[in-house]
């Protein structure tokens, strides 16, 4: 039985049926403890104080906020006054981990990742797995959804969604000064209303590049610049149900396969031992994919998004 220390925070915006989903197994975890205060809700807001747009209903807002409060009435909600968007609200939460908290790690989870039984106990085996190497910045569980891992041999794969995940301090201070860059461009400007094209010339010396422009993607090349490994479990622990948001429709959803996205079943696991050559294939993976995309994708992303 684990007794986690570790700050947990839950993003939210104005989807609580999903949230629902999330509290709700989050409520349900085996072979941990955890203290309830230290669960977050870093709630964003309806009206954007950039542009005045209304980004969401503030009825969808109190409901994410009340089922929150039900579940964890010992929690602390962070609701946000204005609409800071994916961008600022997740670095908000980072902000309060590593600075407010001056914890050494944090667990994070997005309002659309809903939590097998064996969730937190994956990500505290992780803990433990990934502390000899420092060059760790992410660990998640929720596997491979192309194929089904049921256990109980857990091994690893390269981590790409940020959904929910381990971070560690010292990482994201690094990646925090490399990205200085790019969280520029997003000031003064809605995150939707981001100039994807300065954040695609941003990148143009390097020889790696991503098709998105997101906060997820640039935290993805900051990684891989700075020598930073991500590592997934290939047993999902957990599983994707953002059918509809930000990034995802449920076409694209569904051509993705994470409709068919199974969370394990078994009541134990075997962990593998992690080595450096596991960790160096896993890097050499993500090198690979992502310069690819620099060859043979770069001209066209900006081409895409070149002004009229």
């Amino acid at each position: 039985m684990y007794q986690i220390d570790t700050p947990i925070v839950l993003y939210s915006f104005d989807r609580p049926g999903y949230l629902e989903a999330v509290c709700a197994s989050l409520t349900r975890q085996k072979g941990v403890r955890y203290d309830p205060a230290k669960v977050f809700l870093l709630q964003d807001g309806a009206v954007s104080a950039r542009s005045g747009r209304r980004m969401a209903r503030d009825a969808d807002i109190e409901a994410s906020i009340a089922l929150f409060r039900r579940h964890f009435p010992e929690g602390q909600v962070r609701h946000s006054t204005e609409n800071l968007g994916v961008a600022r609200n997740i670095l908000r939460g980072e902000r309060l981990v590593f600075e407010e908290l001056d914890a050494g790690l944090g667990y994070f989870f997005e309002d659309d990742l809903e939590l097998g039984p064996w969730y937190l106990f994956a990500l505290e085996r992780l803990r433990e797995i990934t502390e000899p190497f420092p060059r760790i910045a992410y660990f998640g569980a929720y596997g491979d959804h192309r194929r089904d891992y049921p256990g109980p041999v857990v091994k690893y794969i390269p981590l790409e969604h940020h959904w929910g995940f381990g971070l560690r301090r010292h990482a994201w201070r690094r990646m925090m000064a490399w990205l200085q860059p790019y969280y520029a461009i997003l000031e003064g400007v809605d995150y939707n209303a981001r100039d994807h094209r300065r954040i695609f010339e941003l990148f143009r010396p390097l020889n790696i590049a991503s098709e998105a422009s997101s906060q997820d993607a640039a935290k993805s090349i900051a990684c891989l610049e700075l020598g930073l490994y991500r590592i997934l479990t290939t047993v999902s622990f957990g599983r994707y149900i953002g059918e509809r948001g930000n990034s995802f429709s449920p076409e694209h959803f569904r051509a993705m396969g994470f409709d068919r996205m199974r969370v394990a079943q078994s009541e134990t696991y075997d962990f593998v031992p992690l080595t450096q050559q596991k960790l160096e294939e896993i890097d050499a993976h993500h090198r690979r994919h992502y310069e690819r995309l620099r060859r043979e994708r770069f001209d066209a992303i900006l081409a895409a998004h070149s002004r009229p």
